[in-house]
């Protein structure tokens, strides 16, 4: 009686031993079919993707400005030491010369202390006086902020690019509100929507609708509901009620609010069905098994709705996060003809990526936007990778 040994090291198969015996060229070219039916998809990829990242790459690293006729040179990592440099430094009160006395600034004037009810009667704001940024920071830093401020001083914050900073500041300030606003509203949708229903299925119709519809068309309707004067839709109905008017696109405070706000409305449809579609992909029984176990509506939401939602709510997570760090066209419309800037009146609403095609193609600075480009890679990498970790360890616990 014999016993075969079935997957023994005696036994191969002459065909498979036989392609394991091919070099990787000779296999390619027996897959010559397959790969050829990839081709109109790699082809365009590399055209329209691979050689244009390499590019931008290597324009990173020169003073390219886009045109052939203006030569340019090989920088190294100047334009990324020019983004990114910056420095904190003290700086002292501002004492007056005779008496050494601490002065106050009030509007433009430096006063002293017994002078500072006066100018504050006469409606002026007044604060500590410092010593010039410019005289602690070092040469080519200008300011950006202070840090600290107290009676004694204050901690000065220099970048040599400034308005990169400001980028920076209103695009994070974005990314944590839409992100959060969006993913809350967005499963708060799909909790009150998931029961099947024709008024569900009309609601869920109507909160999509934003999803599938032009963002320009929606960011230009947004502009008029906010525009300034008696014309703007809002502005229209405080009028009527008695109130003064806003103006909504040229006030500093409201000017990212109201992006802010679009990104929100727009987005929180799209969450919503992807949620619905993950609380449709959790087994019914083990809310009926809950039930009998007597736990509460909460208790069922905390410990089998969110755990079975955290694929779907990392997708979302991460998607999300990578859409509002390159947010662009919602800026460009509503704020790129005010105040000189793509970002709207004082940079309010500059982001990265404005700046990025500010600076490119607006100043033809094509090798420094490239360099802001590459930052910004990085800086979603760097998200995303953190995002992943956290959640793959809430996972493992």
């Amino acid at each position: 009686m014999s016993v075969s040994t079935v997957g023994s090291s005696e036994n191969h198969d002459p065909v498979l031993q036989h392609t394991q015996n091919k070099s990787i060229f000779q296999r390619m070219w027996d897959a010559r079919g397959s790969y050829a039916m990839l081709l109109p998809f790699f082809v365009p990829f590399i055209i329209f993707g691979v050689i244009p990242m390499v590019a931008s790459l290597y324009l990173a690293f020169t003073d390219y400005a886009g045109s052939r006729n203006r030569p340019y040179d090989f920088v190294g990592f100047e334009n990324f030491t020019e983004l990114i440099s910056v420095e904190l430094k003290y700086t002292p009160r501002m004492t007056d010369d005779d008496t050494g006395e601490v002065l106050f600034q009030c509007g433009r004037s430096r006063v002293l202390l017994e002078e500072v009810a006066a100018q504050e009667a006469e409606g002026r704001t007044c604060d500590f006086a410092y010593i010039n940024p410019r005289e602690v920071l070092s040469d080519g830093f200008r300011t950006n902020g202070f840090f600290l401020q107290s009676s004694e001083g204050a901690y000065v914050i220099g970048a040599r690019d400034t308005r990169f900073w400001t980028a920076m500041y209103n695009t994070v300030r974005y990314v944590g509100v839409t992100v959060t606003m969006s993913v809350l509203i967005g499963l708060g949708l799909a909790l009150a929507l998931q029961q099947q229903s024709t008024l569900n299925m009309i609601l869920r119709v109507l909160f999509f609708l934003p999803s599938v519809t032009s963002a320009v068309a929606i960011t230009v309707v947004w502009g008029h509901l906010f525009r300034g004067a008696s014309y703007g839709f809002i502005n229209s109905i405080r009028l009527n009620l008695g109130f003064e008017v806003i103006e909504f696109l040229a006030d500093p405070s409201w000017i990212l609010p109201i992006v802010m706000l679009l990104t929100v409305w727009g987005g929180m449809g799209y969450n919503m069905i992807l949620f619905l579609a993950g609380l449709q992909s959790i087994p019914q029984d083990m809310y009926e098994a809950a039930t009998v176990d007597g736990a509460s509506t909460f208790e069922k939401f905390r410990f089998i709705t969110l755990p079975l939602l955290r694929p779907t709510t990392i997708f979302i997570v991460v998607t999300s996060i990578i859409g509002s760090f390159q947010v662009f066209d919602a800026v460009y419309i509503l704020y790129a003809a005010s105040g000189g800037s793509v970002g709207g009146v004082l940079d309010s609403a500059l982001t990265i990526v404005s700046y990025l095609y500010e600076l490119g193609f607006r100043n033809s600075q094509m090798g420094y936007a490239s360099a802001i480009a590459w930052v910004l890679f990085v800086i979603i990498f760097i998200f995303t990778m953190i995002n992943l970790r956290v959640s793959r360890a809430n996972e493992a616990y």
